[in-house]
């Protein structure tokens, strides 16, 4: 298993245009790939006036999420719609492989 976290920072301002592309397209077209196991977005805590928001994703191997994600899968500012490119100040996406097959006792 792959996980990818991916980070950006909205500029201030466009907090509504980055959710409504979010929910209305990212996600709804992420969540058709094939090979994503999960993916879950987050947002700052409340009373943050921090910008960031992040997603973790669960790919079922590296291939699945090269497959998804093109050629540029690894530079998330490159492989962005044009649409969406001027409501980040940056994003970035690390990439790291299951080490260990641990599991919560309790359900989240």
């Amino acid at each position: 298993m792959i996980f990818r976290v991916y980070r950006c920072t909205v500029i201030a301002g466009k907090e509504a245009e980055h959710r409504a592309f979010a929910f209305n397209k990212a996600h709804r077209s992420l969540s058709e790939k094939p090979g994503l196991i999960a993916f879950y977005a987050g947002k700052p805590l409340p009373g943050s006036d921090d910008r960031t928001r992040c997603m973790i994703q669960i790919w079922e191997s590296l291939s699945a999420l090269k497959a998804a994600l093109g050629e540029d899968w690894n530079n998330p500012m490159k492989a962005m719609p044009d649409e969406v490119r001027e409501i980040y100040d940056s994003a970035t996406a690390e990439h790291f492989e299951l080490a260990d097959e641990y599991q919560a006792s309790h359900p989240v």
